[in-house]
C-alpha cells in the first residue's frame, strides 16, 4: 500500500528547533514505515504562521532553512478572513508562492459566524491570477488553494494548517488499489463498498499501530488517518469506479457511486482526520484527464459531485485569460455549497497562460498530468 504523505504539524517554523525536531521524526516515520513494508511517498510538516504579523524576506527564509533539512514539503497554514492581520498577509501570498518553491499556503473564504468573506474571495482570486501569471505555465498555484470550512491537521496539501496544543502528526493514504480490489471483484456496489471497507479497516488498523507506536517514542500526538482516496498519475479513481458504473465516470450514476465511497470512508472505524473523503484533483489523475477531455463531465459536474465528496474543486485547468470576476464567481459557489452543507471544501484552479478551453495542458511537473483546459 502507498503512503501519500506523512505530515507532521508544529506551531512555530521559525524555531530552527521545532523545525529540526520534525524533519527527524518524519524520517524516523519514514524509516519505520518503510521497514513495514509500505511505500513511502512523501513527508511533509504543517504549520500556522498566520497568527502574528509577518514580511515576505522572513517567510521565504523559511524555505532556506527547509532546503538544509531536506523538508520538500512546509505548509505556512491559513489565512482566516476578520483577523487583525488579514490584509496584510493575503497581500504577501502571491510573492511568498511565486518566490518559492517548497512553500504552501491557503487563504479562508468562509467565517465562523457561517459568512462568506466577499473581500477574500476578491483577494483569492487577484491572488490565483498572479501565481498563473508569474511561475512557469501558471504551476505554482500547485501550491496555493481557497479553503471553505477546512479543519486543521489534516495530512493532505495544500489544506494541511496546524492548530493544537503540541507538535501531532497524521497520515494521507493513496488507497486507490483498494478500491480497485474490491471493485473488480463485486457484483454490485453494495458488495463493492462492503468490500472496501473490510480491506481499508483491516490495512488501516496496521497503520495506526506503527504510528502510534511513534507518536509515544517520540512525545508527538497522533491525529489520525485522512482516509480520502488520492490519486495520483495512472494510480486513477476513474478507472476504479468505472468498474461499478454502467458507463463512463461522468455519465449517469456517478453520483451515486461517488456518494457510497464517500459515504463508506467516514464510517471505517479507524481514527479519522481532514477530508476523509473522495478527491477529484483532474490533473493530477490520468483517467480524470482523459474523461475531461472526452467531455464526460464540467466544471459544473464536478461541483455537484463536491456536494457528496471529499475535496471541492481540485487541481482544474482553466483558461489563462479568465478574468478575476470569473474566478471569484467560482470560489464563492463552492463557498456558498460548503456553508449549505455544512462541510468541508477547497478549491485549487489552473489558469493556464496562453490556453483556451479545450486546449492541451504541456506541464512537465512530476506531480501533473496534462488534460484539456476546461470551459468556465
Amino acid at each position: 500500500m502507498k503512503i501519500r504523505t506523512i505530515t507532521t504539524g508544529i506551531p512555530f517554523p521559525f524555531s530552527s528547533y521545532q523545525l529540526q525536531r520534525a524533519a527527524k521524526f518524519n524520517t524516523a516515520c519514514h524509516t519505520s514505515f518503510e521497514a513495514s513494508g509500505y511505500e513511502v511517498q512523501t513527508t511533509r510538516i504543517s504549520s500556522q504562521i498566520w497568527d502574528e504579523t509577518r514580511d515576505v524576506d522572513s517567510i521565504l527564509a523559511l524555505e532556506s532553512d527547509a532546503n538544509a533539512l531536506g523538508i520538500e514539503f512546509l505548509n505556512l497554514g491559513t489565512i482566516f478572513p476578520e483577523k487583525r492581520y488579514t490584509k496584510t498577509h493575503l497581500a504577501l501570498v502571491a510573492d511568498v508562492i511565486i518566490q518559492s518553491k517548497v512553500l504552501y499556503a491557503t487563504t479562508t473564504l468562509t467565517t465562523q459566524s457561517g459568512q462568506i468573506s466577499a473581500e477574500a474571495a476578491e483577494i483569492t482570486a487577484d491572488i490565483i491570477h498572479k501565481i498563473a501569471h508569474n511561475t512557469y505555465a501558471g504551476c505554482g498555484n500547485l501550491r496555493f488553494a481557497a479553503l471553505m470550512n477546512c479543519p486543521p491537521n489534516t495530512p493532505f496539501f495544500p489544506a494541511a494548517y496546524w492548530h493544537d496544543t503540541r507538535t501531532n502528526f497524521s497520515i494521507g493514504w493513496q488507497a486507490i488499489d483498494f478500491v480497485h480490489h474490491a471493485f473488480k471483484h463485486a457484483s454490485d456496489l453494495d458488495t463493492a463498498l462492503h468490500d472496501m471497507k473490510d480491506i481499508m479497516e483491516s490495512e488501516g488498523r496496521k497503520l495506526v499501530a506503527i504510528a502510534e507506536t511513534l507518536g509515544k517514542e517520540w512525545g508527538v500526538k497522533f491525529i489520525g488517518i485522512d482516509a480520502s482516496l488520492a490519486p495520483m498519475g495512472d494510480d486513477s479513481i476513474v478507472y476504479a469506479l468505472e468498474q461499478q458504473l454502467p458507463g463512463y465516470f461522468g455519465e449517469s450514476g456517478t453520483l451515486t457511486v461517488v456518494a457510497g465511497i464517500t459515504r463508506t470512508l467516514r464510517s471505517l472505524s479507524l481514527p479519522l482526520c481532514g477530508y476523509s473523503g473522495l478527491m477529484l484533483p483532474v490533473l493530477e489523475d490520468v483517467g480524470l484527464g482523459k474523461r475531461s477531455e472526452e467531455c464526460y463531465f464540467n466544471l459544473d459536474s464536478l461541483l455537484l459531485y463536491s456536494s457528496v465528496c471529499g475535496t471541492g474543486l481540485d487541481t482544474i485547468p482553466i483558461p489563462g485569460d479568465a478574468s478575476k470576476e470569473q474566478i471569484t464567481a467560482i470560489l464563492t459557489d463552492v463557498a456558498t455549497l460548503s456553508n449549505q452543507l455544512n462541510k468541508p471544501l477547497s478549491v485549487r484552479l489552473f489558469p493556464v497562460p496562453g490556453l483556451q478551453a479545450g486546449d492541451i495542458t504541456q506541464f512537465d511537473s512530476p506531480y501533473l498530468t496534462n488534460t484539456a483546459v476546461m470551459q468556465i
